[in-house]
């Protein structure tokens, strides 16, 4: 394994390699856990296809976030390298994951609707993808659960934006990818993701420690 940067320098890149590596190491698992997120995404995209009302696709977005909020734990071990279990998918959080599905339908309300609310529609949309990775594996890494870990995901965000976007373009590529494999990789890049996702908090959280340490 070779040797790691030290935490002021780490660059986003390693981080994230080491994400991949992880992730890599514990493939037959991460794929189980996907298989997993993916099956609990099952309403949503049924009531998608078949233009659900309104009602019905806000309620539908309450399953894939509960999975996510567990998946997140998954990813977290994972990059931890402590030998993730199957069991952790079972660890969620309904604070967390309620604020997540009602982000995401408000959000998905005001871009149908048109005219201003679209503007506003975005705007959610964009601080979702920027601060809810990140909550998600604050949330698992620190044992935080609902507000709190939106809270700690905000702080990541303000503390490092680029990193932030960083992440933001590699979710990007990762739905560009879902969609040109007709779907096919979708169990192999939400674990993935959220692998990445929590090598990056973590050389963010060590940084940080570092800092209020020599405070």
């Amino acid at each position: 394994m070779s040797a790691r940067p030290s935490t002021a320098a780490a660059a986003s890149p390693w981080l994230a390699w080491r994400g991949v590596r992880a992730f890599w190491r514990e493939l037959p698992r991460g794929l189980a856990a996907g298989v997993c997120g993916l099956a609990a995404a099952v309403p949503l995209t049924a009531a998608l296809l078949f233009a659900a009302p309104g009602w019905m696709r806000v309620i539908a977005t309450v399953p894939p976030a509960l999975a996510l909020t567990g998946l997140a734990r998954f990813a977290a071990a994972t990059a931890r390298g402590d030998g993730p279990r199957l069991a952790l998918l079972r660890r969620i959080d309904p604070v967390l994951a309620l604020l997540l599905a009602a982000g995401a339908s408000l959000a998905g309300l005001a871009l149908a609707a048109g005219g201003a609310a679209t503007v506003a529609g975005a705007a959610g949309a964009a601080a979702l993808m920027l601060v809810f990775p990140y909550a998600l594996v604050y949330g698992a890494l620190r044992d935080r659960r609902g507000v709190h870990a939106l809270r700690g995901g905000a702080i990541l965000v303000a503390f490092r934006p680029s990193q932030a976007l960083t992440l933001v373009a590699l979710y990007w590529l990762g739905g560009f990818a879902v969609a040109a494999s007709t779907g096919v990789l979708a169990p192999v890049v939400a674990p993935l993701l959220l692998a990445v996702t929590a090598s990056m908090t973590i050389g963010l959280l060590d940084e940080i420690d570092a800092l209020q340490g020599r405070a």
